[in-house]
């Protein structure tokens, strides 16, 4: 149970800031100790499932070995990243959590052995999600919900996350998140396992899973988070191609009709959101598209503290504080690089960056030698569908990388893909 409150309540933005360290003018989030609600709820997960080993004792296994290797090579290149850090305060604090993240992982692949356990509490994940994200992006402001994480929300105000249009600033749907982003990317993860029981599941559990989809359809599109639309596109791209190449002409026209469906939801927005939608777009001129070329600045400079601080980096957690110490003349906020092949590397050397790419690449080099063998496993195509979406975002952003919900994510999706690619 609490393994499935630590995924329902995964993006939830509800934290207890533990200790203060304001450097100016990097966002105190990148230094502060922080404790989320999932924090605690993985906590206790762990603590029930080490007394449930004692009462009944039983071997616990790593899973796929290549996998927890790997997972145990960058937890320890977290570790040496302290020797190197610019902050090594925080990044012991966060190699404490890599710890807690590799526990997580051995749970995963110990105990989850029904997909239920999973499908269950993601649904419920994206549900949570959907009525306040909504709630937001109608009346433009938050709803008064900051007892359950909810931000303080103003379009007019600076450092809400906005599409500007015409003059006017269009303020996007964070949720319970702390960003649209974030907030995009958990419906995008839970909608590619959504959409992979819809293909594979049983009747009453495709309808359930066709409701929740349909319900998380809207609110992902009024995040105007392009790395989610880009990402879902890709999982459920993927999911059809094979079932196309199987010809399961069934699922390929369930797949259909729930695409004529989440048009045809969507179609009333279109005309108040047109613009803005068009604004995220941009028309393919990325030149003048402003949260490119941050991204573009960043992974320069990125690239030049890696080159300076390749051997054991800068210090996991610390490359926003790097930055600052290393340029002075910074025109963007202070942040990773929107990269996470390279912010790994960045932050926990070129062993640890090692490390992160085997484990980006491996499930990709796994699938293209036995495809064969994953199409007959449904909940194995699931998973790989999952840590094609995560891969994606990957490329874009870097919260699956230093934010508590990305990161259970993508842990999460290692965990099944460990247990997965056995079973394959």
């Amino acid at each position: 149970m609490f393994f499935a409150a630590t995924i329902l309540l995964a993006p939830f933005r509800l934290q207890l800031d533990v200790w203060t360290r304001p450097f100016y003018p990097v966002y105190h989030d990148y230094t502060d100790f922080l404790l989320f609600v999932s924090d605690f709820t993985l906590f206790f997960m762990l603590v029930f499932w080490l007394c449930s080993l004692i009462v009944e004792p039983r071997r616990v296994g790593a899973g796929n070995p290549v996998v927890f290797i790997l997972l145990t090579g960058l937890t320890l290149a977290a570790w040496v990243s302290v020797l190197g850090s610019v902050d090594a305060i925080i990044t012991r604090y966060q190699a404490v959590r890599f710890v807690f993240l590799l526990l997580y992982y051995l749970y995963i692949v110990n105990e989850i052995t029904l997909t239920r356990w999973v499908l269950a509490p993601v649904a419920l994940q994206a549900m949570a999600q959907v009525p306040v994200a909504a709630g937001q992006s109608f009346s433009q402001s938050s709803l008064g919900l900051q007892f359950l994480g909810e931000r303080v929300l103003d379009p007019a105000v600076r450092g809400a996350s906005i599409v500007p249009v015409a003059g006017e600033r269009i303020l996007r749907a964070y949720g319970f998140a702390d960003h649209p982003n974030i907030l995009g990317g958990c419906l995008a993860f839970s909608m590619i396992l959504l959409f992979a029981v819809i293909l594979y599941g049983r009747h009453r559990n495709q309808i359930f899973a066709g409701i929740c989809f349909l319900l998380a359809f809207p609110p992902l599109v009024l995040t105007f988070s392009r790395s989610a639309w880009l990402s879902l596109f890709a999982g459920i791209g993927f999911l059809v191609m094979f079932e196309a190449v199987n010809r399961r002409w069934e699922s390929l026209t369930r797949a259909f009709l729930l695409g004529l469906t989440c048009v045809s939801i969507v179609s009333p927005l279109l005309p108040i959101y047109l613009s803005v939608i068009e604004k995220r777009f941009n028309s393919g001129n990325v030149a003048e598209d402003g949260p490119m070329i941050e991204r573009a600045y960043l992974m320069n400079s990125g690239n030049t503290l890696f080159v300076e601080h390749s051997a054991i980096g800068v210090g996991l957690g610390a490359s926003p504080l790097a930055m600052k110490l290393r340029f002075e003349d910074f025109p963007v906020n202070y942040q990773p690089p929107h990269y996470v092949p390279l912010t790994a590397a960045l932050e926990t050397g070129v062993v640890g960056g090692i490390f992160y790419l085997v484990l980006f690449l491996l499930p990709i080099l796994d699938f293209i030698f036995r495809w064969r063998a994953y199409v007959q496993d449904p909940a194995g195509m699931g998973v790989i569908a999952l840590l094609l979406v995560l891969s994606v975002v990957n490329l874009f952003d870097y919260y699956t990388w230093s934010y508590a919900p990305g990161r259970l994510w993508q842990w999460l999706a290692w965990g099944l893909y460990s247990t997965a690619s056995r079973r394959a």
